[in-house]
């Protein structure tokens, strides 16, 4: 068929690729003509900023970060179509003083080659805390042949403090351990299921139609196209996956992960199908790499090795983007294929792609590893080291931990270890995938630090750095320490940062069974991951969830990274209802879900009221065990409890949970949280809130866009604050006479404009 002119516009459209616009910082490439050859013309509408060349000149610190609409005007053969970018630029960043570098004390072993700590803690004048890398005198790697105390001093990255590393060379030096034995495992096997008639459940199956609908040859288009394969005329990816994006190929490790645990959640056979064609066209690939010049064996992606060797060099983005980060995705989709769909061919791609990595970076020192994983952008590794433990732990080849250890990021690590928080300034989910590998590396080495390091980031992010609906982060970054205030922003509350965070919260949970870590997993998932998706089966997903006056939600189906954890997250509500130990079953979160414990011949079935504080519970079998429920954090008075029909009383422990022991009698349990309006004050603002009812956050539908505000009297329960339930399915409310505001959770919002936060007068 010929293409006429617009077609010919339209596809070079989709193929112009600029590089993530959310957050610039570096000149763009704007080229001057499309693929098929149409003319393309660029304007800015703030070229103090962003020029028509391309040039970019950020914002001082201080006045903010700008936002500039570029227009580009295409042309081919009379037809014109015209398109507006809008890009996102940074201010430049803080400029603060360093007045000293924290001392570090460390523990080394006699005649054994030591690695220093390859970072180190600054304070600053504004009394925050940062870290940069150093380098110690006689090096970052060093052998001390007798025992006592040794001082060394050390010269900072980009700083003007000299560091302190006080040394204790001992004849024996055993590293710190920690029983890796979980106090309790999660029902997340395949056993739990959600019942209908619940956002979670639509969301699940509304994916699970798209999943179907996916194009897997085109989703193979740029590892057929690396290994010069056919692409079975399949059509090119859009978006961060376009062959102009060095990023390409992430899409489809998601995706692979997404049909892995779509395949667990509900054993479609059709999604098994596609599943194992993915992974055994990849295999594919993989081999035809493998004897292609240029390549080494094992190697897999959806370019040329290139961007590797030019990391290596020290090369930065826009030039290189993440290449590591790409296999990341790659590597935990063959994994999570083994892992969920028992798929063996999935696991020898892994085993082959992990060893290309080791034979990669076995040849650098522990100081160049560190030196590409602080380059930012470029050296983003995703989750490497938690994918490389979880290798060592399947295969138990130590090449896959000495991998993963090659990973360790000493700039993140070395604070969270000395109980510092410099996450101001650093990218959100750059660094919470390498925490989430920290417990992985736990697991498979009972090494105490790793697990010291995830429980002193997580307890950092959500105390001092998150949102009311969980997410964390403006324009990708963690702010200050209680800056939220500062930061209601449409650039918010990154999708994939709260993905993560969820994982992290999850595996903390198994050693630290305490309330406020489902607390925390409830508000995120509830407020922000159920919030985030496409309620028709597109498969778009929010970037940010914008939380300045008057926002709306803006899917990004640009095969981004938030649209990957977006696929996959649909498929993991039923991760965390239900815990056990030997004689326990913990019900954490309220769904409508079932669950059958096996080894106690025990059936379980949640059904939770349209009132989310209504909890009704049904067993059978013979098992008896001790129940434990948590008891919200938005359950303020009392709650009620009836057993077989009859009022009991059920005391809450120090740990933030209901005990009821479940005899073979037991057959109905009934709880009654009694939820009420409330208000949530911004921990750092005298004047900010939000209204919440239960474990939903409430936004107010206004398209205006200055802050709301309202007076204190009657705005909270305690003083009689009265609402007119309109949709109770919904919970959609309405306050006040005059205004009439109409309330409802993000989850129920679709393209409306809205207020999450509002003022006090």
């Amino acid at each position: 068929m010929t293409k006429t002119a617009e077609m010919i516009i339209e596809e070079d459209i989709k193929r112009v690729y600029l590089g993530n616009l959310n957050t610039v910082e570096f000149d763009l490439n704007l080229p001057e003509k499309g693929e098929n050859g149409s003319r393309i013309t660029w304007e800015s509408d703030n070229e103090l900023f962003l020029r028509p060349d391309g040039s970019v000149t950020r914002p001082y610190n201080g006045i903010g970060d700008r936002k500039v609409n570029l227009h580009a005007v295409f042309e081919y053969d009379g037809a014109v179509r015209e398109k507006t970018y809008a890009v996102h630029i940074l201010e430049e960043p803080k400029k603060v003083t360093i007045v000293k570098a924290i001392p570090l004390k460390r523990s080394v072993k006699k005649g054994v080659l030591a690695s220093l700590p390859g970072a180190v803690v600054l304070l600053a004048d504004n009394g925050h805390f940062f870290s940069r890398h150093v380098t110690w005198e006689g090096g970052n790697e060093q052998k001390f042949d007798c025992c006592g105390f040794f001082r060394l001093n050390g010269c900072v990255k980009d700083e003007d403090v000299t560091a302190v590393l006080d040394i204790e060379v001992k004849e024996v030096c055993e590293e710190e351990k920690k029983d890796t034995t979980p106090l309790v495992l999660p029902m997340d096997s395949g056993e739990t299921t959600l019942l209908e008639d619940s956002v979670f459940y639509r969301a699940m199956k509304t994916a699970v139609v798209y999943f179907k609908s996916i194009n897997d040859d085109q989703m193979l288009y740029n590892f057929r196209k690396a290994a010069g394969m056919d692409t079975f005329g399949a059509s090119e990816m859009d978006g961060w996956d376009s062959q102009e994006c060095l990023l390409r190929g992430h899409t489809t490790g998601h995706y692979i992960s997404a049909l892995s645990l779509c395949f667990r959640e509900t054993k479609d056979r059709k999604i098994y199908e596609k599943l194992c064609y993915m992974v055994q066209e990849l295999a594919k690939c993989q081999e035809v790499f493998s004897n292609k010049e240029g390549f080494h064996d094992g190697y897999l992606g959806g370019y040329s090795e290139e961007q590797f060797d030019l990391l290596e060099q020290g090369e930065r983005y826009p030039k290189i983007w993440a290449p590591y980060y790409t296999l990341h995705k790659l590597l935990a989709g063959m994994l999570d294929a083994y892992c969920f769909a028992e798929i063996q061919k999935a696991l020898e791609v892994a085993e082959k792609a992990g060893m290309w990595v080791y034979n990669r970076l076995s040849r650098l020192t522990k100081t160049e590893c560190e030196k590409m994983w602080d380059t930012y952008i470029a050296g983003e590794y995703g989750g490497m080291n938690e994918s490389f433990a979880r290798l060592y732990e399947l295969t138990k080849r130590t090449e896959y931990l000495e991998t993963a250890r090659m990973f360790d990021n000493d700039r993140l690590f070395v604070p969270m270890q000395e109980k510092y928080d410099v996450l101001e300034g650093m990218h959100a989910n750059q660094h919470i995938p390498q925490i989430v590998g920290c417990m992985e590396m736990f697991y498979a080495t009972e090494e105490k630090h790793y697990y010291d390091v995830a429980e002193f980031f997580w307890e950092s992010v959500t105390k001092y750095h998150i949102f009311a609906n969980g997410g964390a982060g403006d324009n990708e970054m963690f702010f200050e320490p209680d800056g939220a205030h500062s930061h209601m922003t449409r650039e918010t509350s990154e999708f994939c940062v709260s993905y993560n965070l969820l994982k992290l919260t999850k595996e903390l949970f198994k050693y630290c069974p305490d309330v406020r870590y489902m607390d925390y997993y409830e508000r995120t998932m509830f407020n922000h991951i159920a919030a985030g998706g496409d309620k028709e089966p597109t498969g778009e997903t929010t970037y940010f969830y914008p939380l300045a006056p008057g926002s709306e939600k803006d899917p990004k189906f640009v095969n981004s990274c938030c649209h990957g954890t977006g696929m996959e997250s649909q498929m993991k509500y039923t991760e965390s209802i239900y815990f056990y130990t030997e004689d326990t079953l913990y019900i954490n979160l309220f769904l409508n879900s079932k669950t059958w414990w096996e080894e106690k011949d025990l059936k379980v079935i949640q059904c939770v009221e349209k009132n989310p504080g209504g909890i009704h519970l049904h067993f059978s079998g013979s098992g008896e065990c001790c129940l434990k429920i948590r008891r919200p954090y938005w359950c303020r008075g009392e709650y009620s409890v009836q057993i077989n029909n009859r009022n009991a009383i059920a005391k809450c422990g120090s740990d933030g949970y209901i005990n009821i022991q479940r005899t073979r009698e037991t057959e109905d349990i009934r709880i009654d949280f009694s939820p009420e309006l409330r208000i949530e004050m911004m921990k750092d603002s005298h004047d900010t809130a939000v209204l919440a009812y239960g474990p939903y956050i409430l936004a107010a539908l206004s398209e205006k866009e200055t802050f709301l505000e309202f007076d204190l009297k009657g705005m909270g329960p305690e003083m009689g604050l009265s609402a007119e339930l309109l949709d109770e399915e919904r919970l959609v409310f309405r306050t006040g006479k005059e205004e009439g505001l109409i309330w409802m959770p993000l989850s129920q919002i679709g393209k409306e404009k809205h207020h999450v936060y509002w003022k006090m007068k």
